[in-house]
């Protein structure tokens, strides 16, 4: 063990935990466009996760992009789920999807009936897969670009206005 070289065991260490503690993630990029009424969402995945939704969703949906829908209309919702036997008036449209090195994106628009802007959003993709999974849900849009982090015991979360930069707030409280 060289100790000028202490960078070495600490990667080390980081990448041991890696491997003991995978991190299960997918990224959202979400924006409100009030000319549309429409959520504009880009959602990233790994592609092994997205196989496996495929193996367990697509064959019920042979249209592009039939089984991703169906899947995101249970799972990434701005209103709530229907009661069952009654229709959703929310919209989803499918816009398409690209591969990114070891992952997806997946880009697709919510239109809620009333076309006004969504007071949360709940991220349920995966949950059913991995017990700690993790979904970021960055709003775009805001001034600070603000991400939520939504888990299986926060799957759900307001999308209230962002807050003001810090040094906007502290000149505002005169510090």
């Amino acid at each position: 063990f060289n100790p000028d070289s202490t960078g070495l065991p600490m990667f080390a260490c980081l990448l041991v935990a890696l491997v003991m503690h995978p991190v299960h993630e997918t990224v959202a990029e979400v924006e409100w466009n009030a000319d549309s009424g429409r959520l504009e969402v880009a959602l990233r995945l790994d592609a092994i996760d997205e196989q496996w939704l495929k193996r367990r969703h697509a064959s019920r949906h042979q249209d592009e992009g039939g089984w991703q829908t169906a899947y995101v209309r249970q799972r990434f919702r701005i209103t709530e789920l229907p009661a069952k036997g009654e229709p959703d008036e929310t919209k989803y449209r499918w816009i398409g999807r690209d591969e990114d090195r070891g992952h997806v994106w997946w880009f697709f628009e919510i239109e809620p009936a009333d076309k006004e802007p969504p007071g949360w959003i709940e991220q349920r993709v995966l949950l059913e897969k991995e017990d700690n999974q993790v979904n970021h849900v960055s709003l775009l849009g805001r001034v600070p670009k603000q991400t939520l982090i939504l888990t299986m015991q926060r799957p759900r979360a307001s999308l209230k206005q962002a807050q003001p930069h810090e040094s906007e707030s502290h000149a505002r409280d005169g510090r």
